[in-house]
């Protein structure tokens, strides 16, 4: 049989333990190695929005991560600073705060200028707004 005070201890310590877990956001911008790239604020009123990138530099990765909406992406095209394009196969449903694999781009490190996304809000799911990131790893 437990103490009395011994609950009172554990609940305490998980909930500090929960205040001190860092936010999603932050999290996701700290990770050892990412750039963020840019942000795009997503509205479902339209399929397709641009997030051009403020990272300087040559990279070899991306992420994306979304905030606070459900949202599949059917089409992500990234733009070089070649002018070369590259769309990665594949398509990405998002639920909640979450983020997707990351993507390995073809090819040297390179200079991104934007990446062009095509999107649907997920039926039942939540809809909205939701904030789109994307991160560089070099």
């Amino acid at each position: 049989m437990s103490q009395p005070g011994t609950w009172r201890c554990a609940a305490g310590f998980i909930g500090v333990t929960l205040l001190s877990a860092p936010h999603p956001r932050t999290a996701a911008a700290v990770q050892q190695g990412w750039v963020h790239l840019g942000t795009r604020h997503v509205d479902f009123r339209t399929d397709h929005d641009i997030v051009r990138t403020a990272g300087e530099g040559r990279f070899k990765r991306i992420r994306i991560v979304v905030e606070g909406g459900d949202l599949e992406m059917f089409d992500v095209r990234l733009t070089f600073g070649d002018g070369k394009m590259y769309s990665p196969v594949t398509r990405f449903s998002f639920s909640g705060n979450s983020r997707s694999r990351t993507i390995a781009l073809p090819g040297a490190a390179r200079v991104i200028r934007w990446i062009d996304f095509y999107y649907r809000s997920v039926p039942g799911g939540r809809q909205g707004k939701a904030t789109v990131h994307v991160y560089g790893r070099r």
